[in-house]
């Protein structure tokens, strides 16, 4: 079954590269005109540019999620191009390694800002254009949280841990409280996905190798196949999915 999302505006936050990247191209590949955010200009534009060259619509807006006036012109930006707005997906994180010890106040609270704040920030200006001018189709917000904020701790990672797992808990109340709005929220928990960041060019082999004997698919993931999960949760197949969380991880967290 071919899913479409023909008529569809989405903004992708953090969509320069990496999992967002993989999520902006598989909604414009579906017929949505896509809003390409991140913090980084040069990535907006070139991802932007990408979709344009494989035939969809896309623009890109520099953006930092961590502060509620650029949110705002993300949001404004992208209705003033295109009239409306129907999908969100809270994408953009950041995730400082750094001890418990050795993590400062300023670290901890960007990681807050960015990765919590960003993601309240957004649904909550999403949410009231999609409550007000959507109210025969309502709207798919879909948040890209983490295992790691709610089944498997990450080493060196604990404000990034925390954040996710605020995400996860923010996600559910908002499933509840726009649910009268025929808004949708649902949150994907990616596991060790295949990208820059998550898997560094100069990462011992070993080291991967340790974390698949763990990964019953015995594999890393694909951004692709995270995007993959969005598309679903995005489109009027999941039409009575809200509130969950789903889980993409090559059953490293079955239970």
């Amino acid at each position: 079954m071919e899913i479409r999302l023909d008529n569809k505006v989405a903004i992708v936050t953090g969509a320069g590269r990496g999992i967002g990247k993989a999520i902006a191209q598989k909604l414009a590949e579906a017929g949505a005109r896509v809003a390409v955010n991140d913090i980084n200009p040069d990535r907006a534009e070139k991802t932007a540019a990408a979709i344009q060259k494989a035939g969809g619509q896309a623009i890109g807006i520099a953006a930092d999620i961590g502060n509620k006036f650029q949110c705002v012109h993300l949001v404004e930006t992208t209705r003033a191009q295109w009239g409306q707005l129907d999908i969100l997906i809270n994408n953009a994180s950041v995730e400082p390694r750094s001890s418990i010890l050795k993590t400062d106040e300023w670290e901890w609270q960007r990681v807050m800002d960015v990765n919590l704040k960003g993601t309240f920030f957004m649904s909550q200006l999403c949410g009231r254009v999609m409550a007000e001018e959507n109210q025969k189709h309502g709207g798919a917000i879909v948040n890209i949280a983490s295992i790691a904020g709610v089944t498997r701790p990450l080493s060196n990672r604990a404000a990034y841990c925390a954040s996710k797992a605020g995400v996860v808990g923010f996600a559910r109340e908002c499933a509840r409280e726009y649910a009268a709005y025929g808004i949708r929220v649902n949150t994907i928990l990616p596991g060790i996905i295949n990208t820059p960041r998550v898997i560094p060019h100069d990462l011992p082999t070993e080291e991967v190798a340790a974390w698949l004997k763990n990964v019953p698919l015995g594999r890393l993931g694909l951004a692709e196949e995270v995007a993959a999960a969005v598309l679903f949760l995005c489109a009027d197949s999941s039409s009575y999915i809200t509130g969950s969380t789903l889980t993409v991880d090559g059953g490293l967290t079955m239970r």
